[in-house]
């Protein structure tokens, strides 16, 4: 859909008015509640609901019953209806996995690891060779990185190019799509 009267050129009915537009206005009321003997502060400081105790020993201690025998703390035994726990499991319910017709896995089979390496000695070793040499060095064959600059003033300075290499500054001028509304 076109945007009708873009410029705001067209005058509408109203003086102000834009044609095609339409003005919307929103107004809101902001409301300090105040709290307490100082209206104007704007919040709750509870200051005034209680008392301020300078130690425990002001305090009325009171010891909460719970069920029929006067006990102290909460058991979760009675009134919850899991009187009944249950600490092991009955023998009718134990089904042994076997492994290999093993009680226990020993992972010595299927595992591809047969026999285990138990010491280094049994472990055979080969010299690792990079470019015929028996350590890696870092200096061939990384992309010539055998020179390095341990200063900015060895390094050698370009200018960044654009337009391909025409501009020395970037102007966002070509190759870009120009936006349009219908």
């Amino acid at each position: 859909m076109a945007l009708l009267n873009p410029s705001f050129e067209d005058a509408g009915a109203l003086p102000g008015e834009a044609e095609h537009w339409t003005l919307t206005a929103v107004t809101s009321l902001e409301v300090l509640a105040g709290f307490g003997v100082a209206p104007e502060d704007g919040w709750e400081d509870f200051e005034r609901w209680y008392a301020r105790l300078a130690s425990l020993d002001d305090v009325t201690v009171v010891l909460a019953f719970f069920d029929s025998a006067l006990k102290g703390f909460e058991e979760f035994e009675s009134g919850w209806a899991n009187v009944v726990y249950l600490y092991e499991l009955p023998p009718a319910q134990l089904v042994t996995a076997t492994f290999d017709g093993n009680a226990a896995e020993d992972c010595e089979t299927g595992w591809s690891n047969v026999p285990y390496a138990r010491d280094w000695a049994d472990v055979a070793s080969a010299t690792g060779v990079f470019d015929g040499e028996p350590r890696e060095d870092f200096e061939d064959e990384w992309r010539g990185n055998q020179s390095y600059a341990w200063t900015w003033a060895a390094v050698t300075a370009s200018a960044a190019m654009f337009d391909a290499g025409t501009q020395a500054v970037e102007d966002f001028e070509n190759a870009w799509t120009h936006a349009s509304t219908l």
